[in-house]
């Protein structure tokens, strides 16, 4: 076992070292690619399902059924971390900011509420559960926030340890998943008008990529809607950040530093200068329909390495109560979200 611990590293070393004449990341972005455009063939045969959920399918089963060689595996971290901003950054180019403004005004309640109260009620079952507590703090700021981003984000400042963040990620990941499969299927059955399943995907899906994935599989005006509002939502991991270590330096001294620079998503400013460029002109309907066609593009290729990083022989092994976190945070966040679009929206 140790010796195949070794060779993986020593092959990683020479393939990241070796000068080669494309980037280490080239092979796992042509992988994407493929599978990619397979999935947005399908995607148009059979438009029930659509792109994103064949692009995510098709990840999970390669993952699961061949396993990921390690080539691919840089290519794969910096288009689900990067290029999934890029995305973002060219559908600002589909808003002014007047709609912006508005989208964010109607969904602002609702985006605190599902914070601070999905946050709350998620420590205090974990209390209940008898959870250890930074694992419940960092499953209910996942939830509630940005998932694996918010949980990231959070570990350094709470010093969480790496157990506690594996289990955390896992937990989250695992619902994420399970949303983007259900949220279209649920918006459907329930009649949700395009504004009202947007503000619920960008209220109560944890992790930015689903977000914007199972928005546009609902439609564009709701993917415009669902994207603008998990980046109102994205920003409250700043308050976030300053609030908890502040509790915990009153109970058990384990606050730490915070870092502004790393954790405020600096991609929220290309979206917002994305909106102002249309909102004065500068973008024509044909340069905004091919940015969204190459923004469409690549939250298929995301998607695509979102499923190939789920691991489900680890997920089996996550454990019945952060499992139970999981699952009371996210129908909580998702509750809370859809009686206050019936009740506001």
């Amino acid at each position: 076992m140790s010796e195949n611990i070794i060779g993986k590293q020593q092959l990683l070393t020479i393939f990241r070292k070796r000068p080669l004449p494309l980037p280490s990341w080239s092979s796992g972005i042509i992988l994407l690619l493929l599978i990619a455009t397979v999935s947005h063939f399908f995607g148009k045969l059979y438009p029930l399902f659509g792109g994103v959920i064949f692009a995510l399918v098709i990840g999970i089963i390669i993952r699961n059924t061949f396993g990921l060689h390690i080539i691919f595996e840089d290519g794969i971290s910096f288009t689900v971390q990067r290029m999934l901003k890029v995305a973002i950054i060219l559908l600002g180019a589909t808003l002014s900011f007047g709609q912006i403004l508005q989208i964010g005004g109607q969904s602002f309640l609702t985006i605190l509420a599902v914070v601070f109260g999905g946050i709350f009620f998620t420590i205090l079952i974990g209390k209940l559960l008898k959870v250890d507590q930074l694992l419940s703090i960092l499953i209910g700021v996942g939830t509630s926030i940005c998932g694996a981003t918010a949980i990231t984000a959070l570990k350094g400042t709470i010093n969480a340890r790496e157990a506690q963040t594996a289990y955390a990620i896992s937990t989250i990941f695992l619902f994420n998943l399970i949303a983007t499969f259900l949220y279209p299927v649920i918006g459907h059955f329930l009649n949700l008008n395009p504004l009202q399943f947007g503000i619920w995907a960008g209220t109560a899906i944890h992790d930015t990529s689903s977000v914007v994935a199972v928005g546009y599989l609902y439609g564009n005006e709701a993917g415009d809607i669902a994207t603008t509002v998990k980046l109102v939502r994205t920003l409250f991991l700043l308050p976030i950040i300053i609030l908890v270590p502040l509790l915990l330096v009153k109970n058990d001294n384990q606050a730490g530093k915070v870092s502004f620079k790393k954790v405020f998503p600096w991609f929220i400013v290309g979206f917002i200068l994305m909106s102002l460029f249309n909102s004065v002109g500068f973008i024509s309907e044909d340069v905004q329909s091919s940015l969204v066609s190459i923004a469409k593009y690549i939250i298929l290729m995301v998607m695509a390495g979102v499923g190939l990083q789920v691991n489900l022989k680890k997920m089996m092994n996550i454990g019945i109560k952060p499992f139970a976190i999981g699952l009371f945070a996210s129908v909580l966040v998702s509750i809370i979200s859809l009686s206050l679009i019936f009740l506001l929206v």
